[in-house]
């Protein structure tokens, strides 16, 4: 996302504001498809969907490569970018939500999402000098290309659960709101304190190159907190690991807007990587517990990127009339306080979702058509 706003107002010379208003539609659009992915396209493979994805992606890219500089033209290109993101989430999630251990396959692709991340960074230098400033949006539309072919193995056969799930008009499952409430709350705190870790550092003048260094350091922590998070799912509890994941990106924000140092900055940048990332992970496994058809993830995935999104103006709002101390505290205070109210409900519900019998008989009573679906559920 920087590296186009940046494109933009270099190439179109908009305003930060204007040129920030296509992050906005871009992630509120990535936002409502995966929330509408399921009850709308839900009779599609998985792989159908990440292919229209990739499609979106690939051509609203192009377009405001080749396109004016005229800002409605420049959203509408947000908007059917952000959709594809949003098509491509969906499926990924609804896919591996039926996976018998979901965690493992959620903390190799975070994992496997940066060093994809890397290397979109790596190559914008080269497609911005080969095609001028708006050579991010070719580089991203040529990364999509390259791995829509791994998106073959979402599957081509009908998902029969999302399918159940999209035509079913039964609630979600026991359990969902505190998570959703709990994840929200999280993602708010979070985005509330690491929009602003930047300017944190050089408050306590830590010298921008460390800034700097730290992205990287910080990236290269994730993908080892992601394959440690592969390695223990199955092994300790679910719960223990998501409270753990929650808790210390609640910590690691409080340390960094609190910083009296360039060690302890340093320090608390490079726990926020290593705790969001296991966070994360552990969440969409929690909501694939919860609800095996995919949806509890998708919405929970559309509701985090909303939730991030509002996060940095509120923080902002608080850097403004408050302190770096009142912005650690009350970003804390967002990621920390529902844990203790909301994880004993999600416990309770993830113990009865993983207990055989109950899941079949509640899906018996909810849905029609639901022996067919669980002939092909791993837990029925």
């Amino acid at each position: 996302m920087p590296f186009q706003i940046s494109a933009l107002i270099e190439r179109f010379h908009l305003s930060a504001s204007n040129a920030g208003w296509f992050g906005f539609f871009e992630i509120v659009s990535l936002s409502v498809a995966m929330i509408l992915a399921t009850p709308l396209l839900g009779h599609l493979s998985h792989n159908a969907r990440a292919m229209i994805g990739a499609f979106l992606i690939v051509i609203g890219h192009v377009l405001v490569y080749l396109g004016p500089g005229w800002l409605p033209w420049i959203w509408a290109c947000a908007i059917m970018g952000g959709a594809g993101y949003g098509l491509i989430f969906a499926a990924f999630i609804s896919s591996v939500s039926s996976d018998g251990n979901p965690d493992r396959i959620y903390s190799l692709a975070c994992g496997g999402g940066l060093v994809v991340v890397v290397a979109a960074i790596m190559a914008v230098p080269w497609t911005t000098s080969a095609f001028g400033p708006l050579g991010p949006f070719l580089t991203i539309a040529a990364l999509t290309i390259l791995l829509a072919p791994f998106m073959r193995a979402l599957g081509r056969d009908n998902p029969v659960e999302a399918v159940a799930a999209a035509q079913s008009r039964t609630a979600l499952a026991a359990g969902t709101l505190p998570l959703l409430a709990m994840w929200i709350s999280y993602s708010i705190g979070s985005s509330m304190v690491w929009s602003f870790a930047d300017q944190t550092g050089l408050a306590i003048h830590v010298p921008q190159n460390v800034i700097v260094m730290l992205s990287s350091a910080g990236i290269v922590m994730g993908f080892l907190a992601n394959m440690f998070g592969a390695v223990i799912a199955g092994r300790v509890s679910r719960v223990l690991s998501l409270v753990v994941g929650i808790l210390g990106t609640a910590l690691s924000c409080l340390l960094t807007a609190l910083s009296w140092s360039e060690v302890t900055y340093c320090a608390g940048v490079l726990m926020y990587w290593i705790f969001v990332m296991i966070a994360y992970a552990y969440l969409l496994g929690a909501a694939a517990i919860l609800d095996r058809s995919g949806r509890v993830g998708t919405l929970g995935g559309g509701c985090d990127r909303i939730a991030y999104a509002v996060g940095a103006p509120i923080g902002g709002m608080v850097l403004d009339h408050g302190s770096h101390l009142m912005l650690g505290v009350i970003g804390f205070l967002f990621g920390a306080t529902l844990l203790p109210i909301c994880m004993p409900a999600i416990a309770r519900a993830l113990r009865r979702s993983q207990t055989p019998g109950k899941i079949s008989q509640r899906a018996m009573d909810s849905h029609p058509d639901c022996r067919a679906v669980l002939n092909h559920h791993p837990y029925g």
